[in-house]
């Protein structure tokens, strides 16, 4: 369960129309429960892509996948 201080995460569900800012220590599970009820299973509900890709890159740089290539930060 998440409390006060859990960041939170934005969710897009393009078919829905909505966005909601669901808890980091719960998007997993809520993601695919959305999808569950209401999109049979189909992963159509997820991070904000933006957020998604921005969480990418900042792990790739960590592992040292980047090493300079394209580094424009």
């Amino acid at each position: 369960m998440a409390n006060e201080d859990d960041p939170t995460v934005p969710v897009v569900c393009p078919e829905c129309d909505t966005e909601s800012q669901v808890p980091l220590s719960s998007v997993g599970e809520t993601v695919e429960s959305h999808n569950e009820r209401l999109h049979d299973g189909e992963e159509v509900a997820e991070i904000d892509p933006a957020i998604a890709e921005r969480v990418q890159d900042l792990v790739a740089a960590d592992l040292g996948l980047l090493d300079d290539a394209g580094d424009s930060q």
